[in-house]
């Protein structure tokens, strides 16, 4: 299953967290605050099955940005942090430990076509252990 958010990071309309960012403490908690709800809301629409300890899972990111600036993916952590931590208040996962989430993948995505807008794909995976 894919979860989709589209956000904005520009200096007027700031709505998500960068590993290189310093931002105040007041405007990063308000950021963070912001995305956990987001991510609670987006679980909260769908019926989904719960990742537990016994039945565990993957996360695929896949960042889409609206220009052609070269960019980290796993810079974005901070954002994908607290969009984790909001679907796991939704109880789409009992926690988000490496119990449960046993891996998480970056990737680049290309282009988002949506001006000044990223694109955020979290992709959950069952995870099979060979």
């Amino acid at each position: 299953m894919k979860f989709e958010f589209i956000l904005s990071n520009t200096k007027h309309k700031k709505e998500m967290l960068n590993a290189n960012d310093r931002p105040h403490w007041t405007q990063k908690a308000k950021i963070t605050a912001y995305l956990r709800q987001i991510g609670r809301l987006k679980v909260s629409e769908g019926k989904y099955t719960t990742y537990t300890k016994k039945s565990p899972c993957g996360l695929v990111v896949t960042i889409y940005t609206p220009t052609k600036r070269r960019m980290d993916p796993p810079n974005f952590y901070p954002t994908i942090k607290a969009l984790i931590d909001g679907m796991t208040d939704a109880g789409l996962w009992t926690d988000d430990n490496h119990e449960i989430i046993k891996y998480m993948t970056f990737e680049f995505g290309g282009l988002s076509q949506i001006k000044d807008k990223y694109k955020i794909e979290i992709e959950v995976e069952e995870y099979n252990e060979i």
